[in-house]
């Protein structure tokens, strides 16, 4: 029993989420000790010993973070230059003045959609948060429609698409291609933001005129710290940070797609420039290109020194070295899963009649992330470990054979830990706190607004893997 995979895996779930929920541990160490745990539990080979175990453990954790580190801490500061230089504001403004003020509600969940990308989800609800306040000081309605808007806007990118820390992991757990998982992963989440804003109407009718408890000071200091007091950079500047890491990786994920078909060869002439997109299409460089960026028209629009713009470049990285090393506890605790062949031993219960298909992989991927997202309340901590358990199935010898691309199952991870948010999750607080609304209604309406996000978003996966499969990309 004690030997058995599904009890491995059952003790090393129990482990991360005790420890975070009951004993409030660091995430760091609870997911480090959840992988010592599996690593001990998981019965030694012939030749093997104990301090082999923690060999394994040290070099997957030095391989994910060696995988990672340069993505997220590229991004922090990506993220960390855009609010201090304006651009954030730019883009903001920009997509307002497009949409109208008759669909504001479409540019605050655009806006929220946008910056979720490469600022954090919890930055961008801070930033966005005096805007929708505003709103409704002059409107005198719809607050919790503009605050579920941003929100949820946010989630989406935040969950599904690179270089946030969980989609990273995921595609590094998965072994899909960054590239692949970015043009997936914004195709999903661009169908499903059209539910995402029918669920904020449907919400603001359900609760039209919440109780609402402005912290003015908290929301003043936010305004203070992000929007700075000089010109804003021009709107195609303020974009460039984001574009060319999407637009390059993008291109390179198409072309390797059309290599693969045979569609387009490259003579010899030509290799130079290939080999130009295959590095500009790198996401590593992408990012550290997009993060250059973003430092030079800080530098050029805030008129800093060199030390200045170096203070605060070292904030972002400072702030990304926590993330960086909770991710690579996290990519570790997926490696000792896929040790433990958990993968393997759930493949043996859907074997014969109930064989495993694609759709019924879909299915129990979202509701296990769900219920592991339920349980402890980071969505980063249920698509680390969902994609630990679900990486056996789909890898090695025995691996399940699926119709369609499997960044569409790293996907409908990412939507499972979308569900839900309630009083053990920080996003939660977050909108209670800064949007100034009463625990029992952020319940009522973010909570089961998640709910939906996330079912919504399944519903397009499911039907974007049967008419769009993608098995080209895969090679």
């Amino acid at each position: 029993m004690f030997t058995d995979p599904l009890f491995i895996l059952f003790f090393g779930i129990l482990t991360a989420i005790g420890l975070i929920v009951v004993l409030r541990v660091n995430a760091f160490l609870a997911l480090l000790a959840a992988a010592m745990v599996v690593s001990f539990l998981t019965p030694l080979q012939p030749g093997q010993f104990w301090d082999d175990n923690i060999k394994a453990l040290c070099s997957a954790f030095g391989k994910t973070a060696g995988n990672i580190g340069i993505l997220i801490a590229m991004g922090a500061i990506i993220g960390k230059c855009m609010l201090d230089s304006g651009s954030a504001d730019r883009i903001v403004t920009a997509l307002r003045r497009l949409f109208g003020e008759k669909l504001i509600p479409a540019a605050l969940l655009s806006s929220g959609f946008i910056l979720s990308i490469p600022i954090f989800y919890d930055t961008t609800f801070y930033l966005l948060v005096p805007i929708a306040r505003s709103l409704y000081k002059a409107m005198k309605k719809n607050y919790i429609l503009y605050l579920l808007a941003i929100g949820l806007g946010a989630t989406l990118t935040h969950t599904l698409t690179p270089p946030a820390p969980a989609p990273v992991i995921t595609a590094e757990t998965l072994r899909i291609p960054l590239g692949t998982l970015l043009i997936v992963a914004l195709l999903v989440a661009a169908l499903t933001a059209p539910f995402a804003l029918g669920i904020a109407y449907v919400m603001n009718r359900l609760l039209p005129n919440p109780k609402i408890e402005f912290e003015d000071e908290i929301i003043d200091n936010i305004k203070s710290k992000h929007f700075e007091p000089a010109a804003s950079p021009s709107l195609f500047w303020s974009f460039a940070p984001i574009l060319f890491p999407v637009l390059f990786i993008s291109i390179q994920a198409l072309l390797e797609m059309l290599e693969k078909s045979k569609t387009l060869v490259w003579s010899a002439d030509w290799l130079v420039v290939r080999n130009l997109f295959r590095l500009l299409g790198d996401p590593r460089f992408a990012l550290i290109v997009a993060a250059v960026i973003s430092m030079t028209v800080l530098f050029v629009v805030r008129k800093l020194s060199f030390q200045e713009l170096s203070n605060r470049v070292e904030t972002a990285i400072l702030s990304a070295g926590m993330i960086v090393l909770i991710t690579a506890a996290g990519g570790t605790f997926g490696e000792m899963l896929r040790n433990a062949k958990i993968g393997e031993r759930i493949e043996q219960l859907f074997q014969g009649e109930a064989a495993m298909t694609g759709t019924a992989l879909l299915l129990l991927a979202f509701f296990v992330t769900a219920t592991i997202k339920i349980a402890q309340g980071s969505s980063t901590v249920a698509m680390i470990t969902a994609s630990g358990i679900f990486a056996g199935i789909v890898s090695g010898e025995n691996a399940v054979q699926l119709p369609f691309h499997l960044a569409y199952l790293a996907v409908t991870i990412g939507l499972g830990s979308c569900v839900t948010g309630w009083m053990n999750d920080s996003g939660f607080w977050i909108f209670c706190r800064m949007g100034g609304i009463k625990e029992t209604d952020a319940l009522k309406t973010w909570t089961i607004a998640l709910v939906f996000l996330g079912l919504s978003g399944l519903l397009v996966v499911l039907v974007l893997s049967q008419v769009l499969p993608l098995k080209i990309l895969q090679g």
